[in-house]
């Protein structure tokens, strides 16, 4: 089968999100990439928003579970996104988000850290 998804690569945010009080306290700048499947073959023919799974929607959800949660952990929130958009839009097959995080609060020489995390619409 061909692989359908939709990408959207490079959102910007900034949280509360870290093991460290001073991340928790100050923030930080995170990037997030959201890939989700789902079959395009219907609105390949309609042409059709409403065929489709509206990006702006999917954006929108990911922005008020970034916004609306503090964890410890960057797994933590990939997951949270990861069934906050499978929860949201039934015809999502699957999903994959990567976080990274781009300052890290020990002395290093890495240009960031990156967590990965998939689900299925079977783990939702």
């Amino acid at each position: 089968m061909l692989e359908e998804k939709i990408v959207l690569r490079g959102i910007t945010v900034f949280g509360y999100y870290g093991v460290s009080p001073m991340e928790r306290e100050i923030g930080q700048k995170l990037e997030l990439d959201i890939e989700f499947h789902h079959d395009f073959t219907k609105a390949c023919i309609t042409d059709a928003l409403e065929d489709t799974v509206n990006y702006e929607r999917v954006y929108a959800k990911v922005m008020e579970t970034v916004e609306g949660n503090r964890f410890n952990l960057l797994e933590t929130l990939a997951d949270a996104i990861c069934r906050a958009i499978l929860d949201n839009f039934p015809v999502v097959k699957s999903i994959r988000t990567t976080i990274r995080k781009l300052t890290l609060p020990f002395p290093n020489t890495l240009s960031h850290v990156e967590v990965v995390v998939e689900r299925t619409a079977q783990d939702a």
